[in-house]
């Protein structure tokens, strides 16, 4: 990787490490989520005999510029709901809202599940069905409430 790329990541994550404040890790974690899901997605293909197409990827592309859309709607709501509220009617929140931490935990959720889909589909041996039962209760849960 040439300097000038290494320069310009590390000052996207700076600002974006600045501006999001608590957000920083659940943004990480989405984009590990999303990068391991692509990544387990394209070893599913070879090792299943699926045939890449690229009608596939670009709806898989938009699917997760969507997810990442829904996650920075929710940081929006954060952030606006209280200041709407301070300018317009003068009430201050004593906490911290959090859609943006739930819609990110929700997606991170939904990439562990689609990961160990992928693993599975690889080889059925090597993921427990404990632990994808588990990530799948816990999606149900974060459904239902």
């Amino acid at each position: 990787m040439n300097d000038k790329v290494k320069y310009l990541l590390s000052l996207l994550g700076g600002v974006l490490a600045t501006a999001t404040k608590q957000y920083g890790l659940i943004f990480l974690f989405v984009v590990i989520g999303i990068v391991f899901d692509f990544v387990t997605g394209i070893i599913k293909s070879k090792v299943t005999g699926i045939a890449l197409s690229s009608k596939r990827g670009f709806i898989g592309f938009w699917k997760k510029i969507s997810l990442l859309a829904a996650l920075f709607f929710g940081v929006f709501l954060d952030y606006f709901i209280p200041t709407i509220l301070k300018k317009i009617v003068s009430l201050e929140i004593p906490f911290a809202l959090p859609f943006g931490l739930v819609i990110g935990a929700y997606i991170v959720i939904n990439e562990c599940i689609s990961i160990c889909e992928n693993l599975y589909a690889c080889n059925p041996d090597i993921m427990p069905k404990w632990i994808k039962k588990l990530i799948e209760n816990a999606k149900d849960k974060i459904e239902d409430k």
